[in-house]
């Protein structure tokens, strides 16, 4: 049996857990001649053929998607190999959701706040800054040069 007839097999993934959407790295054997070659490629579940990047016969990058089972393997299928199998398997995260009557720690940035008027009125961060930023005054005294031109003519 030729090499490329052997059906893919999934020896690592990196890394081997994170949430929906996280890019992971598979490496392997068989995985493909090319990418015409990747007709299949599912993790944990969820088919990520269409974030599924083939770079070589042992390596290919792709999303994990919001998968079914928080643990899998790594399925890659091959017009040339065929269903393979995995012999390593990948974990999926699931963040804990916070409803709307959860505690949950909050960062107030109080810059927002106008503290001059003591209320809780969100302002841009840019009118509590100095109206001269630069420091730079301007002499009353001295004319421009548009100013001059006006009064001379």
């Amino acid at each position: 049996m030729s090499r490329s007839r052997q059906p893919p097999l999934v020896t690592g993934i990196s890394p081997k857990e994170g949430t929906a959407w996280t890019k992971v790295t598979i490496r392997g054997e068989n995985l493909g001649t090319g990418p015409a070659d990747l007709v299949g490629l599912s993790i944990c579940g969820h088919n990520c053929m269409l974030t599924a990047e083939w770079m070589s016969a042992s390596k290919i990058v792709c999303r994990v998607g919001p998968a079914k089972d928080d643990k899998g393997e790594i399925i890659v299928t091959t017009k040339s190999g065929g269903l393979g199998t995995s012999t390593v398997s990948f974990k999926l995260l699931r963040p804990d959701r916070i409803g709307i009557l959860e505690q949950s720690a909050v960062w107030v940035d109080e810059i927002n706040y106008d503290m001059r008027r003591d209320r809780n009125k969100g302002l841009s961060p840019l009118s509590l800054g100095p109206s001269n930023p630069l420091g730079i005054e301007i002499d009353k005294k001295t004319k421009s040069w548009r100013e001059k031109e006006a009064m001379e003519h």
